[in-house]
């Protein structure tokens, strides 16, 4: 009875060997394919499952912000005017075509002429530049009070120095004749005033 069992297990079998090696040989295909494929897929998916986890969080991070986002905009806006607005009185730098035509306008509206414009040297501070023009106007009393009002409007700052008004020697030297036709003469402007006009800009 024992030697027919052990018959049933015997390699040297060939009717027995070929099943086992057979069935070993699948172990051993199945171990191969788990170890290529089933492994490496799942070091996928928990990879994706990683990054997955990490856009939504992302997101949540987004959809948190989004309603200071118009905030942020807002805030962006105003700090552009007031950028903008300090360009205005603080340029990036020097624009004399752009102030010879303000200040002709000014003259013009206050009934002023302008007879010497001169940009003078630049002045250069630690953090800005000086700006500086030997200016002189001549007009009528009221006419030249108006004129430094329409000044102090500018969107430039302006520090004025080294400020003479006197009256025109033409104005006083006719200002008592007649022509013998009996009109008026036109007297000339009353007032002559020569300063120094200095304006700002930054320094980059």
């Amino acid at each position: 009875m024992k030697n027919s069992e052990t018959s049933k297990f015997d390699l040297k079998n060939p009717k027995m060997r070929v099943p086992i090696l057979a069935a070993l040989l699948a172990i051993g295909m199945a171990g191969l394919w788990y170890q290529q494929f089933y492994t490496s897929a799942l070091q996928e998916v928990n990879d994706l499952e990683r990054l997955r986890t990490a856009k939504q969080d992302t997101l949540r991070t987004v959809l948190a912000l989004k309603p200071q986002l118009n905030i942020v905009r807002e805030e962006l806006r105003l700090s552009q005017i007031k950028l903008d607005s300090l360009k205005s009185i603080f340029p990036d730098q020097k624009e004399v075509p752009k102030l010879i035509r303000e200040l002709t306008g000014v003259a013009k509206a206050s009934g002023i002429t302008t007879t010497k414009f001169n940009p003078l040297p630049d002045v250069e501070k630690e953090y800005y530049i000086e700006n500086r023009y030997n200016i002189a106007v001549i007009g009528g009393y009221h006419e030249l009070a108006e004129f430094f009002a329409f000044l102090a409007n500018f969107p430039l700052i302006i520090n004025y120095s080294s400020m003479d008004i006197s009256a025109n020697p033409e104005a006083l030297n006719l200002s008592g004749g007649q022509d013998t036709s009996g009109l008026e003469k036109v007297l000339p402007p009353s007032i002559v005033s020569t300063f120094e006009m200095t304006t700002f800009s930054s320094k980059k």
